[in-house]
């Protein structure tokens, strides 16, 4: 078991790279806000990039649910979203998540849908980190992008953002 509390990211595409449709798009918000707000609810600590979109979402919700909100926003502090408890800067500028954010999680949930994310995942999966995908939400991608090579990837398809919590709550203590 891993000292300390449980680190939960969630990568998803930023708001500029939210689908069109309006419908899609508080789908994903939603989705994005039930798990911000189920971690902080298991007192777990939200990891994230610091920006708009699914992030913010998420950390909204966790953090008015008393959750900690940590982000990565890049080389000046207060410039992270606005529910960010925790900012730690690098100075990498662009893609700070892919390294300070991704490293630090135990598990992370995924919402896939742009370049970023895709880097994202990417690291995650270099670095062989438990990833979590919702049913209906492009939970096939390692499999398009060929990553699945190795059977023994932890990786877990779920129903729900709340399963998707669960999951990566469970995943995390190993």
């Amino acid at each position: 078991m891993k000292k300390g509390k449980m680190q939960i990211g969630i990568i998803g595409p930023e708001r500029k790279n939210l689908p069109k449709n309006k419908g899609e798009q508080r789908k994903i918000l939603k989705l994005a806000g039930e798990i911000g707000r189920g971690v902080a609810k298991e007192k777990a600590i939200l990891i994230t990039g610091g920006c708009s979109g699914v992030v913010a979402a998420a950390s909204k919700a966790a953090y008015q649910n008393g959750g900690i909100v940590v982000g990565t926003p890049g080389r000046e502090r207060g410039t992270a979203i606005p529910w960010t408890t925790v900012e730690i800067c690098t100075p990498i500028d662009i893609g700070d998540y892919l390294f300070a954010g991704v490293l630090s999680c135990d598990a992370i949930i995924v919402i896939p849908g742009d370049a970023g994310t895709l880097a994202e995942l990417a690291i995650a999966y270099r670095n062989r980190k438990p990833l979590i995908f919702i049913k209906g939400f492009q939970e096939d991608i390692l499999e398009k992008l060929e990553f699945n090579k190795r059977k023994t990837y932890p990786y877990f398809i779920v129903n729900s953002a709340k399963e998707a919590v669960k999951s990566a709550l469970k995943v995390a203590k190993r």
